[in-house]
């Protein structure tokens, strides 16, 4: 077994471990809230089963696509994903919790932020593939600068700030592994200040997101309105102590609204306790390896560059939730990847999988 075979299998059997981890922790945490609306302990976790199923599916579909042949065709889905996400604007879009982030097809709702993710991956992929001979400041950065904000107002119109962070973080690390030169830096810098300064604009903005950056700052001024979630996330974390009060009997989830969502990790720390989540942190962490890894040992430069996007985008993503739940972030509403209850982000992230899966498949000169 070659290097690249042994990192592909052990990054199968992470992303099953979390994925059954995932269905005992959403349990734990949904059934007082599903009792109490749907009137069944069990049906939002019945769902989140669903959604694994059809996650695994979607993976093994994607293992088996030759995602190198659509490196061409990467500006048409980037394109493609800019304009489907302006849908959310039309009577397809859903709004919920003051964001219209959802659109509905049917009896399907999915986000079309998830899509973003991949599709600017994969456009800034071959970006960096394209000009591998000739990477100059030139010639990568005003493209690296329009696909970042190409992707951002695709986004936050939603509006979907965290997301947005998570793109542009992704696609930032993506440049600075290919090899960006100091004048790239220097603007970049600005353009995260720039950008740092226009989001807090936009969070002070409506009430709902003024409510959040305020709730942050001072959580315990606000703490019975504003900064509700976040109080309790950090009393369940710190009911949790070392060893957790074992699992199941996490007292916080009969008062957290998003405890099988966006807060699942404060749930996980009160019933797992301190060890516990150093012990989760260090099996991401390990995912994180492992994609690095896996890419190293990929010989096809857009093949790579699409696996180290993607395993940077679940590790910011990771942080992003757990900052969240720990109060060392402003809420954000996203997502623990593959533990959280959640459609098309858990969908969307289990494709990521089958991509990285399908490059390796179809990488023959790296075997």
């Amino acid at each position: 077994m070659n290097k690249i075979d042994k990192y592909t299998k052990r990054l199968i059997m992470v992303v099953f471990l979390l994925l059954l981890f995932g269905v005992v922790m959403v349990f734990s945490t949904s059934w007082p809230y599903s009792y109490r609306i749907k009137g069944n302990e069990i049906e939002i976790t019945r769902k989140h089963v669903i959604f694994v199923a059809i996650s695994i599916l979607s993976m093994l579909l994607f293992s088996h696509i030759n995602i190198l042949k659509f490196r061409k065709q990467s500006p048409k889905i980037f394109i493609a994903v800019f304009l489907m996400g302006f849908l959310v604007l039309t009577p397809l879009g859903m709004n919920i919790y003051n964001a219209r982030r959802w659109i509905k097809l049917g009896g399907f709702t999915f986000m079309p932020s998830d899509f973003m993710k991949i599709a600017s991956i994969m456009m800034m992929a071959y970006v960096i593939d394209r000009y591998k001979n000739n990477f100059t400041f030139r010639n990568i950065f005003l493209k690296y600068f329009v696909i970042a904000a190409v992707s951002s107002i695709s986004v936050m119109i939603q509006p979907d700030f965290s997301t947005t962070l998570i793109i542009i973080g992704t696609l930032t690390a993506m440049y600075v592994i290919a090899g960006m030169d100091k004048k790239v830096l220097l603007f970049s810098g600005m353009g995260i200040v720039l950008a740092s300064a226009g989001v807090i604009y936009k969070l002070n903005s409506g009430y709902s997101r003024a409510s959040r950056i305020q709730a942050f700052i001072n959580p315990l001024k606000y703490r019975d309105s504003k900064s509700w979630q976040l109080i309790k996330s950090l009393f369940a974390i710190t009911n949790g102590s070392i060893l957790g009060v074992g699992l199941g009997n996490g007292r916080q989830k009969f008062t957290l609204s998003e405890a099988h969502n966006d807060f699942i990790f404060a749930t996980i720390a009160e019933e797992f306790g301190f060890v516990g989540s150093v012990i989760l942190i260090g099996v991401y962490i390990y995912l994180a390896y492992l994609g690095i890894m896996i890419a190293r040992n990929v010989k096809n430069l857009y093949g790579q560059m699409v696996i180290f996007g993607i395993t940077f985008s679940i590790g910011l993503q990771t942080l992003v939730n757990i900052g969240t739940a720990t109060g060392t972030i402003p809420p954000t509403g996203v997502t623990l990847p593959f533990i959280s209850y959640g459609g098309s982000s858990l969908v969307m992230t289990s494709i990521m999988i089958g991509i990285i899966l399908g490059i390796v498949r179809h990488d023959t000169k790296g075997r």
